[in-house]
Formats: structure tokens, C-alpha cells, sequence
């Protein structure tokens, strides 16, 4: 029975249905990865499977002092990995090589973030207050913080163009909420944080 099993399971993953590997780069909510991914197609579904590396990153999106909007920055080799589980619907399925699709794309990571943040530290006491806005003086610091378990669920459309037989380029814009999921002695301890992130995706890709 177990033989029977494994092979039914190789027969589905090695049928004639379309395969396809591709090379994605990812902007989520988390931040920046590269990712290798393996999918196959049936019918009008494709199902795809991913592992890629987290991309660190000095410069951040905003100074708003976030902890995890765009913060992840690895700091161990386990880190830098990315795990990514996807979904394509495909729609209008009569626009030749243009071919849009609905998808839903789930990214687990482990990491830690880093953050830029600023306080106030002092009073500009060379300045006449009544003509100054922010009369204090702030100092930049740089804080490290979990590490944190990263589930990042994302829905949204995109489109493949197939460039001839085999090559294909690929878009997804989405939107989508992450669950960021540890515990850190540095803020007010917590089991779950969540927070809504857009997301962009640009592929590369060959169909066998």
C-alpha cells in the first residue's frame, strides 16, 4: 500500500500537466527575499513551492520608529531563509499569451528586525523656544529585536506573459496581513502581533 501510495504521488508530480521553475523577487510586508520556486500546472490552477533567501536591508522605507514594517534583518544563517507556498487561479483564458490570474501566496520566516529609531535626549537652549517648533534635540539608535516567527498571507491578481514556448515573465501586486509571533523582553511581551502590508512580486520563469 505504501508503494502504491509513493508512486501515485510521483505519477501526479511527473504527469504531462505543465511545469514550470521560476526565480522570484519578493517586496512583502516582512521585507525583501529572492526566491527559487518549482510549480505545476492543472488545468487552470497552478500550485508552486519556494525556497529563498531574505534580503537585508540598511535603508528603511520610513522613519516612523516600526518594529516590524519592513524591519526583517537576519543576523544567523537560518535567518536568511524563506518558505513559499502559492496559489494561481488563471482567468480570460482566450488572451493568447497574456494569461491574468487571482492568487493567494503564503511566506514563513524566522528573523529577527532591526530598527532606526530616534528619541529626545536633550534641550536646544541656543534657540528662543517661541521661535522653534521642536525645541528638543534627538539622538539616532539602532535596535535589534526577537527573533520572530513571520506568516505573511497575501491575495491579489497578476499576470504571466509568455514570451515564447518555454519563457515567461510574471507580476503579482497584493495585499495582505502578517502575523509576526514570538516574545521579546524589550517590548510588552506578547505571544501574536499583526500588521497589513502591501506586496509586489516580479518572476522569471521556464515552462517544461
Amino acid at each position: 500500500m505504501k508503494n502504491f501510495t509513493f508512486i501515485y504521488f510521483a505519477f501526479f508530480f511527473l504527469s504531462v500537466n505543465a511545469q514550470n521553475v521560476s526565480l522570484n523577487y519578493y517586496s512583502t510586508g516582512a521585507g525583501k527575499n529572492i526566491t527559487l520556486a518549482y510549480s505545476k500546472e492543472i488545468k487552470t490552477m497552478e500550485f508552486g513551492i519556494g525556497l529563498g533567501c531574505n534580503i537585508n536591508s540598511i535603508k528603511q522605507p520610513d522613519d516612523q520608529s516600526n518594529i516590524y514594517y519592513k524591519r526583517l534583518f537576519a543576523t544567523k544563517p537560518l535567518h536568511f531563509l524563506n518558505f513559499n507556498l502559492y496559489y494561481n487561479q488563471y482567468v480570460f483564458n482566450k488572451l493568447g499569451q497574456f494569461k491574468p490570474f487571482l492568487f493567494y501566496d503564503l511566506q514563513m520566516k524566522y528573523s529577527t528586525t532591526r530598527s532606526s529609531m530616534y528619541s529626545p535626549y536633550s534641550i536646544d537652549t541656543m534657540n528662543n523656544f517661541s521661535d522653534v517648533v521642536d525645541p528638543y534635540l534627538y539622538r539616532r539608535y539602532i535596535e535589534y529585536f526577537g527573533p520572530f516567527l513571520w506568516v505573511e498571507n497575501t491575495i491579489g491578481i497578476g499576470l504571466k506573459i509568455m514570451i515564447n514556448q518555454h519563457f515567461f515573465i510574471t507580476q503579482k501586486f497584493g495585499f495582505g496581513i502578517h502575523f509576526i509571533i514570538g516574545d521579546e523582553i524589550d517590548l510588552s511581551k506578547f505571544k501574536t502581533e499583526y500588521e497589513f502590508h502591501d506586496f509586489f512580486s516580479f518572476s522569471i520563469g521556464y515552462k517544461f
